[in-house]
């Protein structure tokens, strides 16, 4: 009696599921492995002996996990045992390939059809031009995830079997190969990496994993097909990933090099090596080999801006995009030249992508803002370490001043609904409500100028 209830349960869920769209159909994949992982944290299998977890630190954690973000309200490595740490780990690369990529692996070993809806939705998750190739895809993106993840946990396992236990060294290998992959920011150490901020071996391997996870799985796979970067999208990821990091890191060398409590203490390759990696992880990653609650607020704002970028279209960060970041910046350029295109790489852009662009920029400074108010509004602190963590969470980095452990239920409420529509992404959150569509423009209105 019970399976057969069951068994009509699942068949009315499976039914309702085909009816929604493939926006719909992304949200509600991500709301539902947030919702398991809020579960399995709730067991007390996942926390340390003595410890014992509220719903909603479970729900935050799950969500930041699922979202790859970073921010915590408890300590990863001390309050969670092994298994909690492993369910985190999962969400984390389940939230780094991204819902769709898991269902659809899973239909494939069920060896269920795939359907049109769910090409849909790949294409829609990894901002493919078309769905045709989808499932082929996603197949590569598994074998990509592997083989990038494997050379990270070899790395950091050379790395942290000189300072650790081996088996601890090995799971800790694991656990940040896995997150920095997926520009998730969770640590195992309660100081993040800022025990090794002079260990090059560390540094160098977690800025390649962190890069590479943002640039996007269109851009891997071009390179490797065609040796080159061909396409404009590939190019602009590129050009303005690299610059981005460059700027980057100057300026906290400018800002941080006599700062004593952060690079301050280093020596001059030391500096540059930290002035480097406090640039890369605001791409969305999260990790920290410097306190970041020390940094000037000068460089503070330097990083809320990096963040509010984040990484580019089909990787594993948030933000609006580098490619969004560079369209807009053409829009300009083109804006004073009197042009009436914009162009990139000497190619001309369609003119929905810039709209896509500019409306992608207005909604994520729409969303940061309002989070930044209800923050203002719910919680004692610095403005800036507010204003901080709401573009953090925006971002999907996981960077923090502080702020997080002592947000109070509303203000995680605040970060939690942040995290998630940063992670899915605005654009999809508002087709799944209905809110944007594409419609047939039926009626033109006469022509009149604006003062600007």
């Amino acid at each position: 009696m019970i399976s057969e209830s069951l068994s009509v349960l699942l068949q009315s869920l499976r039914r309702r599921l085909t009816l929604l769209s493939p926006a719909s159909f992304v949200l509600f994949g991500f709301s539902a492995l947030i919702l398991i992982g809020t579960v399995l944290l709730l067991f007390p299998f996942s926390v340390a002996s003595g410890n014992a977890i509220r719903f909603i630190d479970a729900l935050f954690t799950a969500t930041s996990a699922v979202c790859v973000t970073g921010l915590i309200v408890v300590d990863t490595g001390t309050f969670f045992s092994l298994w909690g740490q492993i369910v985190i780990l999962v969400l984390i690369q389940f939230g780094g390939l991204g819902y769709m990529t898991v269902a659809t692996l899973l239909a494939l070993a069920l060896r269920r059809r795939i359907e049109y809806r769910d090409r849909l939705a790949i294409r829609d998750s990894f901002s493919l031009d078309v769905p045709g190739g989808a499932v082929r895809f996603v197949l590569d993106v598994l074998r990509y995830v592997l083989w990038v993840e494997g050379v990270g946990f070899f790395l950091l396992s050379v790395a942290f079997l000189r300072h650790l236990p081996p088996t601890k060294a090995l799971f800790s290998a694991l656990f940040h190969s896995v997150s920095a992959f997926c520009n998730a920011g969770f640590s195992v150490f309660s100081d993040s990496l800022e025990g090794f901020a002079l260990d090059p071996l560390v540094n160098l391997t977690v800025i390649g994993l962190i890069v590479v996870g943002g640039i996007g799985f269109v851009v891997i796979r071009e390179f490797l097909e065609h040796r080159r970067l061909n396409s404009l999208h590939a190019k602009t990821v590129v050009t303005t990933t690299v610059a981005l990091i460059a700027l980057g890191t100057f300026f906290l060398l400018i800002t941080e090099s006599s700062n004593p409590t952060t690079l301050g203490a280093f020596p001059f390759w030391g500096k540059f090596m930290a002035a480097l990696f406090q640039a890369v992880t605001p791409r969305t990653a999260g990790f920290s080999t410097v306190p970041i609650a020390r940094l000037r607020p000068v460089s503070a704002l330097l990083l809320m801006f990096l963040m509010f970028v984040g990484a580019s279209p089909g990787g594993t960060g948030g933000g609006v995009k580098t490619t969004t970041l560079a369209l807009l910046l053409a829009l300009v350029r083109s804006t004073l030249r009197g042009q009436e295109g914009v162009a990139l790489f000497h190619r001309r852009v369609a003119r929905n992508a810039v709209r896509r662009a500019l409306a992608a920029f207005c909604f994520g400074l729409g969303l940061v803002f309002c989070s930044t108010m209800l923050l203002f509004a719910t919680e004692k602190g610095d403005p800036l370490d507010l204003a901080f963590e709401a573009v953090s969470a925006f971002g999907t980095v996981g960077l923090s001043r502080g702020v997080t452990p002592n947000l109070s239920d509303l203000g995680k409420l605040g970060i939690i609904v942040t995290m998630f529509l940063g992670r899915v992404g605005i654009f999809t959150a508002l087709v799944a409500m209905g809110v944007a569509r594409e419609r047939k423009e039926l009626l033109v209105y006469p022509e009149e100028r604006v003062l600007i």
